[in-house]
């Protein structure tokens, strides 16, 4: 005799992974809007983001992210509806939470490092002030890499779901 299906998760785990999934989306698009928009004057030269290289690897990171994490929605938007799922989807959410939450951490890791790095050797060449420009540069970067943080909390949070979801799976 075949062992029983898995019994579906209850209505609130699902829609606490709705929301989990909806929540990092939001963090990472943010994140995307205030890295992309961060630039500063000083004198006559004009600094991007993308003059930074960790900045940069900042936005591949949220971008890798916010793909990944729009395509999870749209899953679990379809599995919330109606209510059937395959093998596929516990492998990818299992897999692919714990490598694109790594991922973003990185990411997050590398703009709090640069940003702190860089304000330091600014403020060792300038006297610095909160009214600064170039300090709402820097305040801009913390704020972007602080979104990455929170989507990596989430996505860290439905790592620990699906890992639960494939061991309760009977293969």
């Amino acid at each position: 005799m075949a062992p029983p299906p898995p019994s579906p998760p209850p209505v609130s785990l699902k829609v606490v992974n709705l929301l989990l999934r909806v929540l990092t989306a939001i963090f990472l698009v943010i994140s995307v809007i205030v890295l992309t928009t961060n630039s500063v004057t000083i004198g006559s030269i004009k600094f991007h983001f993308n003059d930074v290289y960790a900045y940069r690897y900042m936005l591949a990171t949220a971008v890798i992210g916010l793909i990944y994490a729009a395509m999870q929605l749209f899953f679990t938007i379809c599995h919330f509806a109606t209510g059937t799922t395959n093998s596929f989807n516990y492998q990818l959410d299992f897999y692919g939470d714990k490598v694109i939450s790594y991922l973003v951490a990185t990411g997050s890791a590398a703009g709090f490092g640069v940003t702190k790095d860089l304000k330091d050797a600014f403020i060792a060449l300038v006297a610095l002030d909160s009214t600064d420009p170039v300090d709402e540069f820097f305040s801009k970067g913390y704020a972007s890499a602080s979104l990455l943080l929170f989507a990596f909390l989430c996505l860290a949070v439905l790592s620990v779901f699906s890992s639960l979801a494939i061991a309760k799976r009977s293969f």
